[in-house]
């Protein structure tokens, strides 16, 4: 997972590192030019004062102030001493930075991730004692603790809102929303096989009745999760379907009702008005949107469509295991500004695991 980009983060690190380190040799470089000059001098300003005290003694006068002496002394030695740390330029930086701004353009980063990572560089290194032989560790500590931040979104905790549902005697209704082909159907029986190895009872509603084998499919990942669902092949109305699901969950006493629904473009109208239809007769618990990770920079602007017509409460991002760029991953969970509760990956049930953010980091060679 991520391998692309952390091959290229990598590069991008190692680059910016020797930059780094240039621009701090050219400074030492200038830095100690100018000791040495003044080095020069002030051996001629002593020179002179010697030659002073040697007229001076011979007149058989004694002017030397002995606390002025120990602090020329103490000067000579300050500015003969080898500087061990320095500070780089806004200008400086600016330069520095472009080949890893590139890199997290080229991996499908949107801009204001870049944007993110650059100011808090600039936090880190910028006008800040930059020590001489820690320069690579500083640099990674500084990119590490920006990428958490980035990766760390607002929090959802669904388990309080299923038993929030129990304790009213009723199933919890999870909306499952998104894009054709982001992966929902198998989305659904994944989290509905998370939530049973929970300890819950959950089924699963066929609510994707737009493609012709979108609700056999989820039939088919039930049987296999060997999880309940219900499906009506008469009916094209996905929020009946889902209805007559939370019905049946009701009756029989399950716990958690996962519902599918088909998939849609988030500027077609009539789809999104459908979808408000659903969420507001059915009523869930929690709407979670499944975010394709392949999808690129255009995964902003679906989170932000998805949740002006119907509140999201979630994220789940899908395919990581073969989104080698990555960017679109780290753009969904900045720019989104969602809680991300899952990550799947693979075709098997188990691929699917709760969101870490300190995972994601060292999967990004940090």
């Amino acid at each position: 997972m991520f391998g692309f980009l952390k091959d290229k983060l990598k590069s991008a690190v190692e680059k910016f590192t020797k930059k780094v380190e240039q621009e701090v040799e050219i400074i030492e470089e200038k830095e100690i030019e100018e000791k040495q000059l003044e080095i020069k001098k002030a051996k001629e300003v002593k020179k002179a004062e010697s030659k002073i005290l040697e007229i001076e003694e011979i007149l058989g006068e004694d002017r030397v102030d002995k606390k002025e002496e120990i602090k020329e002394k103490g000067f000579i030695k300050k500015i003969t001493e080898r500087v061990t740390t320095k500070k780089i330029s806004e200008g400086q930086f600016e330069e520095i930075f472009k080949d890893l701004q590139i890199t997290l353009l080229e991996n499908n980063v949107a801009l204001e991730v870049v944007d993110k990572v650059k100011e808090d560089l600039k936090e880190e290194l910028l006008e800040k004692p930059i020590k001489r032989m820690q320069i690579e560790t500083q640099v990674k500590e500084a990119l590490k603790k920006s990428l958490e931040e980035i990766l760390t979104p607002p929090e959802f905790d669904l388990i309080k809102a299923i038993e929030k549902a129990k304790k009213g005697y009723r199933p919890a209704v999870i909306l499952i929303i998104g894009y054709n082909g982001s992966g929902k159907s198998l989305t659904c029986a994944k989290l509905a096989n998370y939530l049973k190895e929970k300890g819950y009872r959950p089924i699963l509603g066929a609510g994707d009745v737009f493609r012709a084998a979108g609700a056999v499919q989820l039939v088919e990942y039930g049987k296999i999760a060997e999880i309940p669902v219900i499906n009506d092949p008469k009916t094209k109305d996905s929020c009946s379907v889902i209805f007559d699901t939370i019905k049946h969950a009701k009756s029989k006493h399950y716990d958690i009702v996962v519902a599918d629904t088909s998939g849609r473009i988030q500027n077609n109208k009539d789809l999104m008005d459908e979808l408000k239809k659903i969420s507001r007769i059915n009523n869930p618990d929690a709407t979670l949107l499944i975010v394709d990770s392949l999808t690129g920079s255009d995964v902003v602007m679906q989170v932000d469509e998805f949740d002006k017509n119907i509140a999201v409460d979630g994220l789940i991002l899908t395919k990581v295991d073969v989104d080698e760029k990555g960017g679109a991953f780290l753009s969904a969970v900045y720019t989104g500004k969602k809680p991300v509760l899952f990550i799947g990956s693979g075709q098997r049930l188990e691929d699917f695991e709760e969101y870490n953010s300190e995972k994601i980091v060292k999967q990004l060679g940090l």
